[in-house]
């Protein structure tokens, strides 16, 4: 959808629908979601090269933005050189952690956990589970088995929960240290714009569309919440640390004044 971004300032571009409520924009997405098998294979598949290349010391590594905000999040989160444990909403199959783990020294150790969907979980979990890493679909259970939080990152995925208002209130209530909002969708409008998002299935995941699979479009619901609303309950126990501009998360809908930014948030004590 970053192709998009050239219409944003066009007056002649399309109308998009909205709907009410996000069950009303899953039904208009006729059989594609997040949870679609060709996404999830896609994503896991993508991710496993891209953990590859990573290892890989002959390669030199190019950091895009969106990398670079979540590595200085992991940094910022860090203490002593021991285990740091880091909750990953929305991480796919774990390429965030694959890039953490080759920028970090040895010395440091990772308790890594994804939270994501049902389908994507269970794929990512049976196939790269280590002692670092793991996979999840409950985000309340995942907090529990950890002994702390010290960062909860989270990369363009708010927007795509079911309800992102009750998400956000179980991220902020999870205790971590630091949380790290990356590629953040919002409205300065004053009520969730709701929508279906429509992409290549190559455009999901890092890199270039894996041999044998066939590019398609998939589409799937979105809900941009107000910028006002997401203060409110995340500035209830966290401070805000900086702030950076993140637009390749969003894209044009109609006329509703989206905007796309990142943050670095501290537990207020």
């Amino acid at each position: 959808m970053r192709r998009l971004a050239d219409l944003w300032h066009r007056h002649d571009r399309p109308q998009q629908p909205t709907y009410p409520t996000y069950e009303a924009a899953v039904a208009a997405c006729t059989g594609d979601s997040y949870e679609h098998g060709d996404l999830v294979n896609v994503i896991c598949a993508k991710t496993y090269r891209y953990r590859d290349a990573l290892s890989d010391v002959a390669i030199a590594t190019r950091l895009n933005p969106t990398s670079a905000y979540s590595l200085c999040g992991l940094l910022a989160s860090i203490g002593a050189p021991e285990m740091i444990y880091v909750i990953d909403f929305g991480g796919a199959c774990g390429a965030h952690y694959y890039l953490a783990r080759a920028a970090l020294p040895s010395p440091y150790k990772l308790r890594w956990i994804v939270i994501e969907t049902l389908a994507m979980a269970q794929k990512a979990d049976a196939a790269t589970t280590s002692d670092e890493l793991s996979f999840s679909s409950d985000l309340r259970a995942a907090v529990d088995s950890l002994k702390r939080v010290d960062l909860l990152h989270t990369s363009g995925a708010l927007e795509y929960v079911s309800d992102p208002h009750d998400c956000l209130r179980t991220l902020v209530s999870s205790g971590a240290k630091h949380m790290l909002f990356n590629r953040l969708g919002l409205t300065k409008g004053p009520r969730d714009v709701i929508g279906v998002q429509e992409s290549w299935l190559s455009e999901n995941g890092p890199g270039d569309l894996p041999r044998g699979f066939q590019d398609r479009q998939v589409r799937y619901p979105f809900t941009f919440m107000p910028e006002s609303s997401f203060y409110e309950v995340l500035c209830e126990n966290y401070d805000v640390v900086m702030t950076f501009d993140e637009p390749s998360a969003i894209f044009p809908v109609n006329d509703e004044p989206i905007i796309g930014l990142g943050l670095l948030v501290r537990l207020r004590r």
